[in-house]
């Protein structure tokens, strides 16, 4: 046995005894299991699935920014398998590619291959038994996409979970592709906060509001909203100033764990520098300049009004060119640090038009303000800087979770333009417009005369409730974060 196979089966030997600890490290919080984020119950099924003859989705990839979970996850699958499912220790393969990467080049189909004819006297082809391989920060095999192919059609006997920091969205093969099942990891709504910090969840809301949007059906969503606010005025363990502290410091699981507002910025930043330093380092000709130029960027657009960047200005203030410019800008965009929504209207309108960027969550833009020294001093309009990006990240999240028919834009008119329009197919748009301390319906009523739309949405600060006036229907922005 060479050095190299010895190195890597003690790693994994290693990593199998330590579980147990590490399980009960990770999962158990003062005497109490971690709450599972939904994620988790497509997971198990997928699991229970493939156990019980289906290996259709038996290779999940979950690609997600850092800090959503996503190793939770993992350590959750691998309790579920152990304790509920009753699988062997030896069948399960846990792994942190960085981890192992500071001992020997991470390569996923190696390790397997190494694990199984020394664990099992077998190779793929020939296994017999049912293995699990959870893979922990993916993209340190730069051939993970691969690995995971050929193991897939090798042997039907192995059920894969591939996890890793968004970068994994930069480059992958287009075989695996038509193998994997892909579900990103979105920073936390509120329903999931709540799930995690308060053991509460309305998953009614939540359905609900779907329909509101879709077809403008308020019923369901008052009753279910009435249905939460009572629910929350009778938690005791609730804070009552715990929204506002969403939109502030959430979308990330360790707000449920930690009170110290300032560390959790730090946190936050620490996190976007990782991203850029590891992450976008790993990508091929992406230079120490560029990533000067990537934290630049961030900065500059933490400390803009939401969604507004000129690339042409940019580009001056970084001394680079435009095409750098929007080169770096796509990366971050895949990393899932920023994303952007195009103007709405014809396919040439959408190409004239610049692309307005918003922040993964609201969090982050605040994070990264008070790091760089928020030149903002109107508490009133930080906020509602704020309350765009977080609504902007909730409409972007609702439809990267497996709803492929909705698309946002922005609204490109020059007057009475509204904030957000969300297209489903072919059918009337649905206008949305932030009302940050007014109930002014002008733009929205224009929007829907324009676009002929059926009804609009405004989500007002102004109302406690869900109302419909006619056309329009006014929602509460924490109600809003349902979604």
């Amino acid at each position: 046995m060479d050095d190299k196979t010895q190195l890597i089966l003690n790693f994994i030997n290693e990593s199998s005894s330590n579980m147990p600890y590490v399980l009960k490290d990770k999962l158990i919080r003062d005497g109490k299991e971690l709450k599972y984020r939904f994620e988790f119950e497509e997971i198990k099924n997928s699991i229970d699935e493939f156990i019980e003859g289906n290996e259709l989705n038996r290779f999940i990839v979950l690609p997600g920014i850092r800090g959503v979970g996503k190793t939770t996850l993992l350590y959750q699958a691998y309790y579920y398998l152990l304790n509920e499912k009753h699988i062997l220790p030896d069948q399960i393969i846990y792994l942190s590619c960085d981890d192992l990467n500071n001992i020997v080049d991470c390569n996923i189909r190696e390790i397997v291959d190494i694990y199984l004819n020394n664990q099992f006297n077998t190779q793929l082809r020939l296994l017999d038994k049912e293995i699990f391989l959870l893979i922990d920060e993916s993209q340190y095999d730069k051939n993970w996409s691969m690995s995971g192919k050929i193991i897939y059609d090798r042997s039907e006997k192995i059920f894969m979970v591939f996890t890793g920091s968004s970068a994994l969205n930069l480059e992958y093969n287009a075989d695996a592709a038509r193998r994997m099942f892909k579900r990103v990891v979105t920073p936390l709504n509120y329903n999931e906060h709540l799930k995690l910090k308060y053991d509460y969840s309305n998953i009614n809301l939540g359905n609900s509001l779907v329909s509101l949007i879709l077809n403008g059906e308020e019923q369901n969503a008052i009753k279910y909203e009435n249905e939460m606010n009572r629910d929350l005025i009778n938690n005791i363990k609730y804070n009552f100033n715990d929204w506002d502290e969403y939109l502030k410091y959430g979308g990330f699981p360790i707000l449920a764990r930690k009170i110290n507002f300032r560390r959790l910025s730090t946190n936050i930043v620490d996190m976007i520098e990782k991203v850029v330093n590891t992450d976008m380092v790993a990508i091929k000709n992406f230079t120490f300049e560029n990533q000067t130029n990537s934290n630049r960027i961030l900065r500059y657009l933490a400390l803009q009004n939401a969604g507004d960047l000129s690339q042409n200005n940019l580009a001056k203030y970084l001394k680079t060119s435009q095409a750098n410019v929007k080169n770096i800008l796509d990366i971050l965009e895949k990393t899932h640090l920023i994303f952007s929504i195009e103007a709405y209207g014809t396919s040439s309108k959408r190409m004239k038009k610049t692309k307005k960027y918003y922040f993964a969550t609201s969090s982050i833009r605040n994070a990264l303000s008070e790091n760089s020294g928020n030149t903002i001093n109107d508490i009133k309009q930080y906020g509602g800087i704020l309350l765009e990006n977080h609504v902007a990240s909730i409409l972007f999240n609702f439809t990267q979770r497996g709803n492929d028919c909705f698309t946002l834009y922005y609204d490109a008119n020059k007057k009475r333009n509204v904030d957000f329009i969300l297209q489903r197919d072919f059918k009337n748009p649905v206008p949305i417009e932030l009302g940050r301390g007014r109930k002014d319906k002008k733009q929205i009523t224009h929007a829907i005369n324009s676009y002929g739309a059926d009804y609009g949405i405004i989500i007002s600060d102004t109302t406690t409730n869900i109302e419909k006036h006619n056309n329009i229907i006014y929602v509460p922005p924490k109600t809003f974060s349902f979604l």
